[in-house]
């Protein structure tokens, strides 16, 4: 059987075990898989950083990878579980938000963990362990997952769309502050594409206006504000050689005016 890919992400640290326990889960049940750690150090709970990280990096691995995330805050409620597959890859996690990109960006069927159809014991405080790594090892052994899931036509995702507010106004959300504080907001290149490409386009945040999208951090001096696309395509605002949401005192939660002029 050839060898395939389970690429994990959490927010379980790495001093406790959990991690290891998983690791041992998967080398017991599928001893020809590759592992690959993405990170273990999101933010605890985080959903929007696990995803934005999930986000970065997945299109580079290789085809029939199988992507298990572990950021539950939910875990043993009745928050679902899933199992996506594109045309490439494979994504087993709770249904959350954490794969929002993935459902925004790729064609999928989504299926939904039957709990009461799983024949192994579950913990219900840790289903990445019990439900999500042998759901990732019954693909990598190329065995049917039908018998634990049920097709279903949605999955949860956090991602919106930019607010117009009139024909040169739009709200927009915050991604996600990376961290080198720049802070990703929800417009895409295909958004600006819908618009024409306007070339006089910028951003009002506290007392701050930001004109034109520059291509990279340093065709600005040190310490000034820029606008650029990070590199999976939403705007960003950063601050050449330094933090712009530190420097700004923005949190995730807070609204920025895009405009045309």
């Amino acid at each position: 059987m050839a060898s395939k890919h389970i690429a994990l992400l959490t927010d379980f640290g790495t001093e406790d075990g959990y991690v290891a326990a998983m690791k041992g889960r998967i080398l017991s049940l599928s001893p020809q898989v590759n592992i690959v750690d993405i990170s273990h150090h999101i933010s605890p709970y985080d959903i929007y950083q696990a995803a934005f990280c999930l986000n970065n990096c997945y299109l580079y691995f290789p085809e029939k990878t199988i992507f298990v995330v572990v950021v539950d805050p939910g875990v043993g409620t009745d928050r679902p579980g899933i199992v996506i597959k594109t045309s490439h890859h494979y994504f087993v996690g709770p249904d959350n938000g954490v794969f929002s990109f993935i459902l925004e960006q790729e064609a999928h069927q989504t299926y939904q963990i039957e709990y009461a159809h799983l024949d192994w014991e579950v913990s219900p405080t840790f289903h990445g362990r019990d439900v999500f790594v042998p759901m990732a090892c019954l693909i990598a052994n190329d065995r049917p997952i039908d018998p634990y899931v049920q097709n279903v036509s949605q999955a949860k995702t956090f991602l919106t769309s930019p607010k117009k507010v009139s024909d040169n106004t739009f709200q927009l959300n915050i991604l996600m502050i990376d961290h080198f504080g720049n802070i990703i907001l929800n417009f895409h290149q295909k958004d600006w594409r819908k618009l024409g490409y306007p070339e006089n386009i910028g951003v009002k945040v506290k007392n701050h206006e930001i004109k034109k999208i520059q291509a990279t951090f340093g065709v600005v001096p040190p310490g000034e504000f820029v606008l650029t696309w990070d590199s999976s395509g939403y705007l960003q605002i950063a601050q050449n050689q330094g933090n712009a949401a530190k420097t700004l005192q923005i949190t995730r939660d807070e609204i920025i005016q895009l405009y045309l002029w």
